[in-house]
């Protein structure tokens, strides 16, 4: 069993590495095979090769997630952590990028590996927003949250 500090730790790494857009990276957090509900009542992965192809298609929209702070269980397998996701997907508007509050449920085993996420957003926790002047011109990514 991981101690808290150390499963909140791979909470986080999660979300550096998908804002590096370290697909490889992130899959190396999880278990083969994965089990992955994003968000839950959507999609729930359970195939390798398929969440990869998920977590390429979010680095291609220039996903950047801000996490908050991880709330560890006392069970010691479990971490909560809120994180604000912008991204753009080819369907949102030129000039707009959309920005999702989520919750992301993370249990890990006693190696450091996730073997479960559930992702909880529903259609109230997403929003259209400009893309500010000042980032317009930069690549996809950091739309500006702060």
């Amino acid at each position: 069993m991981l101690d808290e500090e150390a499963r909140k730790d791979v909470a986080l790494e999660y979300c550096r590495r998908i804002n590096e857009g370290d697909v490889d990276g992130v899959l190396s957090l999880f278990t083969d095979p994965p089990y992955v509900d994003d968000p839950v009542g959507d999609r729930t992965f359970t195939d390798r090769a398929a969440y990869r192809s998920h977590l390429a298609g979010l680095v291609a929209y220039g996903v950047h997630e801000t996490p908050g702070t991880p709330v560890a269980a006392l069970d010691g397998e479990h971490v909560a952590l809120p994180i604000v996701a912008e991204l753009r997907p080819a369907q949102i508007p030129e000039g707009k990028f959309l920005r999702i509050s989520l919750i992301a449920l993370m249990r890990i085993d006693s190696t450091g590996r996730i073997c479960r996420m559930q992702v909880f957003s529903g259609h109230t926790d997403m929003s259209l927003h400009a893309i500010p002047e000042s980032t317009a011109s930069r690549d996809l990514g950091d739309f500006g949250n702060s």
